[in-house]
């Protein structure tokens, strides 16, 4: 009797836990085809599940092939929301929609060493490689300035402060799809190495899951499957939001050499107007570098009096960036020697959206293009944007 009375509590229980999580979610329907959007929301405020910053991922199982997508979404106030727009190219058939409520939201927590890098010729290639990193006991600077900007422009540009211990964090924020962080070291650059590690990406106990089976329907009937047999597991979780942004040595030329190497994706553009400081001597001729662009950037004019240093390109303003860091214009002070190569975006194109107006990107020679400074700048991976397009995996 005890046994059964037991049971019947459990299944009470397993009910309104079912009910109370079918409240907290809401979808606008659980079968789709081929330019649908999918609609969903979650509110916990109303259950007492009032995170201030959490995440709500989305994790997506086809239970066909097993494939899995994987989105994420902020939870601000005990709220979230969100809309996935289905691909026409993507495969009909069975979908598993696990929701994840984790603690974590957004943040990042680095440690900067102070090191001595040992590095050897490499007769194949005939570039430097590291052979060898050392930490040496000197003291960390305390204060780093960093970046971070994504396809909207940039976020924010602050300063970090570094513990004795060298160990930093930088502040909660929210952002869609990728940004790049950059660390700007200012003096004795080549003597740190920075290792990020965010806390989002780690394994988790959600504070909130529930499985929804979703049918995308295509021209043929969908086949049937077993959704009793589905179990959800943490398998291929993310690795990390954080990659240090690759450097590959590639191409004929000495210029697609240095782009492949330095020029991040952000600053990658068809309509950019690009300078050659590697293959001749020419820029090197001028006595300043803005003579050069006076003389070289059709449509650009600059002012100057004294040390200040303005531009405008067709009467919009100019932001200029030092090796891909946001800079005062008077405060470049690189003799056209040293520049490797200027890339110019006019108003109006892909970079020049980013920041208002117009961009030049300055870029200075890195040993002749054999030398291998540490990285400081990272790809961040950031919340899935409110409206986005659920594409097939490839």
């Amino acid at each position: 009797m005890t046994r059964k009375i037991l049971t019947v509590f459990f299944s009470v229980f397993t009910l309104t836990t079912q009910a109370q999580e079918a409240i907290l979610l809401a979808m606008n329907n659980v079968s789709f085809k081929a330019s649908d959007t999918i609609e969903f929301s979650w509110n916990g405020a109303d259950a007492g599940i009032n995170h201030p910053l959490a995440t709500m991922h989305l994790w997506i199982d086809n239970l066909q092939t097993g494939k899995r997508w994987k989105f994420r979404y902020p939870i601000v106030n005990g709220e979230t929301a969100g809309a996935l727009a289905v691909s026409k190219d993507l495969e009909p058939g069975t979908y598993a929609f696990n929701f994840l409520g984790a603690n974590h939201h957004l943040e990042i927590f680095g440690r900067m060493r102070n090191v001595r890098v040992k590095m050897e010729r490499n007769f194949k290639t005939g570039n430097l490689d590291t052979i060898a990193v050392y930490e040496k006991p000197e003291p960390i600077v305390q204060k780093v300035s960093y970046s971070l900007m994504n396809q909207s422009g940039f976020l924010f540009d602050s300063v970090l402060r570094v513990d004795e211990r060298g160990q930093f964090r930088v502040s909660s924020f929210i952002f869609g799809d990728t940004g790049r962080l950059t660390f700007n070291m200012e003096k004795e650059r080549e003597n740190y190495i920075i290792d990020l590690v965010t806390p989002l990406d780690s394994m988790f106990t959600p504070f909130f899951s529930r499985t929804v089976f979703v049918t995308v329907k295509g021209t043929e009937k969908v086949k049937k499957v077993d959704t009793a047999a589905y179990q959800f597991s943490y398998i291929s979780p993310y690795a990390s939001s954080i990659t240090l942004d690759e450097v590959k040595v590639s191409g004929p030329s000495k210029v697609q050499k240095f782009e492949k190497e330095y020029v991040s994706s952000f600053f990658q553009s068809v309509n950019a107007r690009t300078y050659d400081g590697l293959n001749g001597f020419e820029m090197s001729t001028y006595d300043d570098i803005w003579d050069y662009l006076r003389a070289k950037v059709v449509g650009m004019t600059l002012f100057g009096l004294g040390l200040e240093r303005r531009a405008t390109w067709r009467g919009q303003p100019v932001t200029f960036f030092l090796d891909e860091l946001m800079i005062d214009p008077s405060l470049i002070m690189i003799h056209p020697a040293d520049v490797a190569l200027i890339k110019a975006y006019p108003p109006g194109t892909t970079m020049a959206l980013m920041v208002p107006g117009a961009a030049v990107a300055i870029y200075s020679k890195r040993g002749g293009g054999d030398s291998r400074r540490p990285g400081y700048a990272y790809t961040v991976l950031g919340y899935t944007p409110g409206a986005a397009e659920w594409r097939p995996l490839y």
